[in-house]
C-alpha cells in the first residue's frame, strides 16, 4: 500500500473506446494490439495499481520480469492490481526513440488503464510506468503526455529524446520520477542516455515536480539489484502525494548510488 501522505484523486481517466476482454492473466488484446497482462483479483477490500511497462529495442514483454522482478509483480497481483507490457507499437503519432515506440502507443495503454478502471476498480492514484532504452524513453514520455493520470514514473536508461520540449498534457502534475541510468560516456547506444537523464531530471526540477537520480556506474544495462528499490518508489509516490516522502532523505534501502539530483 502507498506510504503516508494525501493528494487528490485524478479525474482525466481514460474510458473504454471498445468492449473490453474480460482481463486475466496472459496475452490479450487492446484496440488492436497484443499486450502481456499479469493480473490480480480484485477484492472489496483491496484496490490494486497498475504498472505500464515498456521493453527496449529487440526485447519483449518479458522484460518486465527483469525491469520489476517477479517479487515486485507477486505483491501488485497479490493486492488486485496489475502489470501491462504493450507488445508492439501502433506507429501511430510520433516515434519517441528509435521506431520501437510512439506516442499514439498511449491509446492501447489508455483502454487497458480504461477496463482495468472498470473491471478491477484498481487505485487510480497509483497508476505508473517503467521501461529499459527505448521503453525508458516512452515511459518518460508517458510522463508528459499523460501527466493528467500519472503518479510517477521510473526510465531505465531513458530521459529526454527526440521529443525534448514536451509539456505535460497537465502542468499542475509532474509525476515523479526514479531515473535510472548509466555513466557518462558508457551508457550510450545512439544516445547518451546520462545526458538524457539529466536533462530529464533538469526539466522535472524546472516545474516545480521531484526526482531522484541512480547513476548504476555501468554501461547501458537494467542493474542488479535495484527492483525492490524501484517498487518502493512507486508505493511511497502515489498521484500528487503530500508532503513528499523523500524530502528528507532517500531510504537507507536503496542502492548507494541514488541521490537527490
Amino acid at each position: 500500500m502507498p506510504a503516508s501522505g494525501s493528494g487528490p484523486v485524478p479525474t482525466a481517466l481514460p474510458t473504454p473506446k471498445e468492449t473490453c476482454p474480460t482481463i486475466a492473466s496472459g496475452n490479450l488484446t487492446f484496440l488492436g494490439q497484443p499486450v502481456t497482462i499479469w493480473a490480480g483479483t480484485p477484492t472489496a477490500s483491496q484496490s490494486g495499481p497498475v504498472v505500464i511497462y515498456w521493453f527496449a529495442t529487440m526485447s519483449s514483454p518479458q522484460e518486465a520480469l527483469t525491469g520489476l522482478g517477479q517479487a515486485a509483480i507477486t505483491e501488485i497481483t497479490a493486492e488486485g492490481g496489475l502489470v501491462a507490457a504493450p507488445g508492439a507499437t501502433n506507429r501511430k503519432g510520433t516515434n519517441t526513440g528509435d521506431a520501437v515506440w510512439y506516442t499514439g502507443d498511449f491509446e492501447t495503454t489508455d483502454e487497458v488503464i480504461a477496463c482495468a478502471i472498470q473491471q478491477m476498480h484498481i487505485d487510480t492514484r497509483r497508476i505508473y510506468a517503467s521501461g529499459f532504452s527505448a521503453g525508458g524513453l516512452q515511459s518518460t514520455q508517458m510522463s508528459y503526455d499523460r501527466s493528467n493520470y500519472m503518479a510517477a514514473v521510473v526510465p531505465y536508461s531513458g530521459g529526454t529524446s527526440m521529443l525534448a520540449g514536451a509539456t505535460p498534457e497537465d502542468p499542475s502534475n509532474v509525476p515523479a520520477a526514479m531515473v535510472i541510468h548509466g555513466a557518462p560516456g558508457s551508457d550510450v547506444v545512439i544516445m547518451d542516455f546520462a545526458q538524457a537523464s539529466a536533462s530529464y531530471e533538469a526539466d522535472i526540477k524546472q516545474r516545480g515536480g521531484f526526482s531522484i537520480d541512480c547513476n548504476h556506474g555501468g554501461g547501458h544495462l537494467i542493474p542488479s539489484g535495484i527492483q525492490s528499490s524501484v517498487w518502493q518508489f512507486m508505493k511511497d509516490h502515489p498521484y500528487r502525494v503530500s508532503p513528499e516522502p523523500y524530502a528528507g532523505g532517500i531510504p537507507a534501502s536503496f542502492p548507494s548510488y541514488c541521490k537527490l539530483p
